[in-house]
């Protein structure tokens, strides 16, 4: 049995437009090789010859994304001689082909079917590699989509907290923390431990009335499975890496008398050297 039931062969210069349908397979449970989702597995090897035994061995399908760029650069090169010589000696359709342009790729047939990547989306490449890998379209629970998220270390957060489980994601990487809330009143919210990424939440003192006048972060109580902060309160989050993020609540709107909108307003601040003392961090105050 393959590692994978499918790896992504592509160009930097298409990489976002590629996470977004690796996010989308990944959503679906269909195991995926992105180069990203392995960066600590990846740590240390030899990529050419990691890459060589995923591409010729480890794989069910290749979704090959072509480009000028991706005939061009090295590494997509790299990939490609590994991928077409397990073509070879396969029956089934193993190199499953979308078009940024029209760049002839060495070594593929001219007469080998493909989609333009500019009439889909990569939600709807992501079901429809679902669907050729046998993966039924809704066999996921969709609450099971992927949150929405902000990799920044440091940025102002508004999102629907009545969607998507009340979950958020910012950071990424070891640096990644998957926030969990949902509603509690007009002036505060409830805040979860949930997330596998997190290891606990705890609510700053009151006294700290911005970030950066956030210290010892891990002196406090991170025991309890849920906080409530109010607005204008500083939520601590301990990811399971060991490194902390800092989430001040701005505003909040529950959804009450007539609204649906469960709005959660937030600025945040992710420590990337592993300190749990924010009062460095000027931009905070």
């Amino acid at each position: 049995m393959n590692k994978y039931e499918v790896a992504l062969s592509f160009a930097g210069e298409q990489r976002h437009y590629v996470e977004e349908v690796a996010r989308g397979l990944q959503s679906r449970g269909i195991a995926v090789f992105y180069d990203e989702f392995e960066k600590v597995s990846l740590w240390g090897k030899s990529l050419t010859e990691e890459f060589h035994r995923i591409f010729e061995n480890d794989a069910g399908r290749v979704v090959m994304f072509i480009s000028r760029d991706y005939v061009q650069k090295a590494w997509p090169r790299h990939e490609r001689r590994s991928v077409l010589s397990k073509a070879v000696h396969e029956s089934t359709e193993y190199v499953l082909p979308v078009r940024f342009d029209d760049t002839k790729v060495p070594g593929l047939p001219t007469d080998v079917s493909y989609l333009p990547a500019e009439e889909y989306s990569p939600s709807e490449l992501a079901a429809m590699i679902g669907e050729k890998l046998g993966v039924t379209r809704f066999a996921a629970k969709a609450s099971d989509v992927p949150p929405p998220r902000m990799t920044s270390l440091t940025g102002e957060v508004v999102f629907d907290y009545g969607s998507h489980n009340g979950r958020f994601v910012i950071g990424r990487d070891v640096l990644e923390f998957e926030t969990k809330w949902s509603r509690a009143s007009n002036t505060s919210i409830y805040v979860y431990n949930d997330p596998p990424s997190i290891n606990g939440v705890a609510l700053a003192p009151r006294d700290c009335v911005s970030i950066g006048k956030v210290v010892d972060a891990q002196l406090l109580d991170f025991t309890s499975r849920s906080r409530t902060p109010q607005i204008g309160q500083i939520v601590m989050f301990r990811n399971t890496k060991g490194f902390y993020a800092a989430v001040q609540i701005l505003g909040i709107k529950h959804g009450g008398r007539g609204d649906d909108n469960y709005e959660l307003r937030f600025r945040y601040v992710i420590q990337s050297d592993g300190s749990d003392d924010f009062t460095s961090l000027s931009t905070s105050n």
